[in-house]
């Protein structure tokens, strides 16, 4: 694969052996708590190159594939050594304590095989407490799971250290868990808190100051840190309660006895101070630089770097308030150069984005920017550290805003490029990381572990469309006739339900187990983040230009992209509230609660919209001269016919312009990134009808094999042949791909939208599997209903079973952005494959098919008539062949059906009033081009 801004490399496997043998005699020399320490120290020294991000996994193996097998005196010593080597590693200055944590928690994990409840409860619990402190202060990973995983270790120790039986180690798993709770920002942050408040004063319980007074002082500083920040309560009162709480520890953690402690509630109470607004502000923020000033007198750069980047971080969020921007500005710059997004990320996001805050409110915008950027690449550190798809999506949800913000600073300095940068790099990731692992998977064999998962997502969908065939069925035999059997029925279908609901989760399981395989989410592989230069290479013509949309909270940002330059257009005043609730509300929420109310305000809708994204300025001022046009949509802008936006002098912004969409400049450079097909290559195949219900259908696919010469044996006709087997064989041979049948778009759970077959369905979670691989794919029509309707998240990653098409190796996909009229798309389909025919580009064949059927009018309609009728007559003289009950007959029968329906709907139609039957956007609007001209 071409190098692009798209792509990335595999990192290099290690060399399990050269780690294997270092363990062995480390673990060896540690044996069971007897070490001699400087030795096991010298052995550490002497194996530095070892103690990387390699180690951790390596560890977890061995010990998960050796403890079972081992009798239970060696398993007991073995297990034991491995916790003891996490402890002594946290303690060696030389390893990074990124390592020594994972180090920590795979050990104690790994013990956990030895060291079960039921056998040693008191050592199962200590390993669980021990566990949960490694959670709380894991760097790596994801900080959320992180907490969670560190609460169910705390829970879980507290069913073995009750109150009763070990009263200090209950007291000391409580304040652990309350520091958990206090930290964590999962589930409901007030209830959080309380729970953390909670926990503090069941430790104070036991830990009382005349028996455990350094315990004591250590709950009450937990405990005004969660008085700080209590969202239950008086602010004002919280606060003052949070002061008592600090000044009373600091009456046992004294400067001389407990320096680091002290230096802590030096800092607490900094923080306290600076967001006490109650009495004199000047005097309060300069008692906060006291306590920040005496805090540095322990925690220095050179001992306790992290601790001294966070009072850097304090003190520069109270120079601000006290107007003193340029120490600020210092104190922010020093904190970051310790908590670097690799190092520190969570740290490095919070001090990076509270510079990028401040700057941004003065009107600083290159610090803004520098700020930012911190706070970016943590982001997608942190995000990278996660194996987990769904969290990955929340944790970019939770963070889009600093995106948002990166965009609007770098406007606001003039740095338009960047700023188009910064847009295109906060948008569908999720989509970006499917296709860079499904291209990966195009030219290597899918592992063994991978197809066993995609074996059993493949079982779940079959068990899915036999529960959806089956209850219509059980339905039928419980037809209500009384009250009893309409309660009867409303059990049937609540059964029913329950069922789909019950698989569905399990199969969204199976997808989760599937994506932590996946080498992008495993960290196998990195996707670059884009660059602008690499963007401008996609525009391969000086009449072509990328026209990127970006809302944000208070305005959208339209970038132009040129062959040789950028511009910006900005359209104040419709950000994500005015504009994007607008469509969401008027568009998208009318179409699926009354599609007779939608239908009659496209025409209004869209005209609006036109002015709202000022597109008679946009022409004017940004598109002189240019003739096609990328569109880079953004949020519910996806779901709009840009083709059909007016423009003026009765014009539509489809007939100035060619238009192909792409979810972002990453997704259409994965496109062209892959193997040209030549058209002369091309062969072509259908799937027509496949539930015996759509009489067009027909009439379309016998077009489109005149067109071609397409075989009978790559046409898929009817429910017989259009099986979800036969689909995927045929979409594996073919270079094109037409299918004229029904989908739908399952906005709830996109993921669930399928395309309906014979035998059930194709889903899109399918689509975007591993399993699905079409390298020799070059166009796919989706000649059906919603193939591209969908509702992006924050995060605008737009999954629908279009973009499904793209991730699995098409290069263009034609799709419907609603669910389209049957006659309208088969007239549609065939002037589009005409246009092609005669050599147009994808987007100039859509745009003038659009244009023949809008343009259509009655009298056209009349010259299909004459050939659907020597079809109908045709085929019941084939039919009257064959006894009535053979499967020839049947099928005969069946096309009959077909074309006698067809029939009807063509007569009906001369029959209208309407001179140009097909003349409203509903028709012709809905079909869209994405990816290659």
């Amino acid at each position: 694969m071409a190098k692009g801004f798209g792509t990335g490399q595999r990192s290099v496997k290690p060399n399990r052996k050269y780690y294997l043998d270092f363990l062995r005699k480390i673990i060896w020399a540690i044996g069971e708590g007897k070490a001699d320490i400087p030795e096991v120290y010298r052995l550490l020294q002497h194996n530095l190159d070892k103690l990387n991000k390699h180690l951790p996994s390596v560890l977890r193996d061995w010990a998960t594939t050796t403890l079972p097998k081992l009798d239970f005196s060696k398993a007991y010593n073995r297990a034991l050594a491995i916790t003891n080597f996490s402890k002594i590693i946290q303690e060696f200055p030389a390893v990074s304590r990124v390592i020594s944590n994972e180090i920590a928690i795979v050990a104690y994990e790994t013990a956990g095989i030895v060291f079960t409840k039921m056998k040693f409860p008191q050592k199962w619990a200590e390993i669980n407490d021990d566990l949960g402190n490694a959670y709380c202060d894991r760097i790596g990973g994801d900080w959320v799971q992180n907490l969670e995983k560190a609460i169910a270790a705390f829970q879980s120790a507290l069913q073995v250290y009750t109150c009763e039986e070990y009263p200090e180690d209950w007291a000391r798993t409580q304040n652990n868990l309350a520091t958990a709770y206090s930290d964590w920002i999962g589930g409901n942050r007030k209830e959080n808190l309380e729970l953390a408040l909670l926990c503090c004063n069941n430790a104070l319980q036991i830990y009382v100051r005349e028996l455990y007074p350094q315990d004591w002082a250590m709950v009450l500083t937990n405990l005004g840190a969660i008085y700080r920040i209590r969202m239950q309560g008086d602010e004002v009162k919280n606060l003052k309660t949070a002061i008592d709480c600090y000044k009373a520890a600091l009456e046992e953690y004294t400067y001389e006895r407990f320096p680091e402690d002290w230096a802590g509630l030096q800092n607490n109470l900094g923080n306290a101070y600076r967001e006490l607004y109650e009495g004199n502000r000047a005097e309060n923020l300069e008692q906060s630089l006291d306590y920040f000033n005496a805090a540095l007198k322990v925690y220095t750069r050179e001992s306790l770097a992290q601790d001294w980047a966070m009072v850097q971080n304090n003190l520069a969020l109270t120079y601000y308030e006290q107007g003193e921007i340029e120490q600020a500005i210092v104190c922010f710059r020093l904190s970051l150069e310790i908590c670097t997004p690799t190092v520190s990320p969570t740290d490095c996001l919070q001090y990076g984005g509270n510079f990028g805050d401040k700057a941004l409110t003065l009107g600083r915008w290159a610090e803004a920017i520098e700020g930012y950027d911190f706070a970016i690449k943590a982001v997608e550190q942190i995000r990278a550290w996660s194996h987990s798809e769904s969290r990955r999506e929340q944790i970019l949800q939770g963070t889009i805003e600093v995106y948002q913000k990166m965009v609007q600073a770098c406007i606001n300095a003039g740095e338009i490029e960047k700023a188009f940068e910064y847009a295109e790099r906060s948008r569908s990731k999720r989509l970006v990381d499917l296709m860079a692992s499904n291209d990966l998977y195009q030219s290597g064999e899918i592992p063994p572990a991978v197809k066993e998962l995609l074996q059993q997502y493949e079982e779940l969908q079959q068990q899915i469309d036999r529960e959806r065939v089956e209850a219509p069925l059980l339905v039928g035999r419980h037809r209500p006739q009384s009250n009893d059997n309409a309660s009867q029925t409303r059990a049937v279908f609540q059964a029913y339900n329950e069922a789909i609901a019950l698989l569905e989760a399990q199969k969204q399981q199976v997808w989760e187990n599937l994506r932590r395989l996946d080498p992008v989410l495993a960290g196998e592989i990195q996707v670059s983040a884009p660059n602008f230069s690499a963007i401008q290479k996609l525009i391969d013509q000086p009449t072509t230009a990328i026209v990127s949309f970006y809302t944000t909270d208070n305005d959208t940002h339209i970038f132009i992209v040129r062959e040789n330059q950028i511009t910006l257009h900005t359209c104040t005043g419709q950000g994500l509230e005015t504009l994007q609730q607008w469509i969401f509300e008027n568009w998208l929420l009318v179409y699926v609660g009354d599609r007779q109310t939608w239908n009659s305000q496209i025409n209004p809708i869209l005209s609006e919209l036109a002015q709202r994204l000022q597109l008679a300025e946009l022409i004017s001022q940004h598109l002189e001269g240019i003739k096609e046009l990328i569109l880079v949509p953004h949020l519910l802008l996806h779901q709009i016919p840009f083709a059909a936006l007016p423009i003026g002098n009765n014009q539509y912004l489809g007939d100035k312009f060619l238009i192909r969409y792409t979810p972002s400049c990453q997704i259409l450079e994965f496109c062209q990134q892959r193997d040209k097909i030549e058209s002369c290559d091309q062969s072509y195949g259908t799937v027509e009808d496949a539930t015996d219900d759509l009489p067009c259908a027909s009439f379309e696919g016998e077009q489109l094999a005149k067109l071609y010469n397409i075989p009978h044996f790559q046409r898929l006709r009817g429910s017989i042949q259009a099986t979800k087997a036969n689909y995927r064989q045929l979409a594996e041979q073919v270079q094109v791909l037409h299918g004229c049948h029904h989908a739908e778009s399952c906005l709830d759970n996109p993921l669930a939208s399928y395309l309906k077959l014979g035998d059930g369905n194709i889903t899109l979670g399918q689509l975007m599997s591993p399993g699905w691989r079409l390298p020799n794919l070059s166009d796919v029509f989706l000649s059906c209903c919603e193939t591209n309707l969908g509702i992006p998240e924050l995060t605008d990653d737009i999954l629908t079973l279009s973009t499904g098409f793209l991730c699995a190796g098409a290069r263009s996909v034609v799709s419907t952005l609603w669910a389209v009229d049957d006659l309208a798309t088969a007239v549609f389909s065939v002037f589009y494959y005409q246009h092609r025919q005669q050599g147009k580009s994808r987007p100039e064949a859509l745009r003038k098919a659009q244009i023949s059927l809008r343009n259509l009018r009655k009298e056209d309609v009349k010259k299909i008539s004459p050939e659907a009728e020597a079809r109908e007559r045709e085929l019941i003289k084939s039919r009257k062949q064959y006894s009535p009950g053979t499967v020839e007959y049947r099928e005969w029968e069946r096309e009959y059906k077909m074309y006698a329906r067809f029939n009807r709907l063509i007569q009906s139609l001369e029959s209208s009033t309407e001179e140009f039957p097909f003349l409203h956007p509903r028709y012709w609007s809905a079909f869209i081009c994405q990816g290659l001209r």
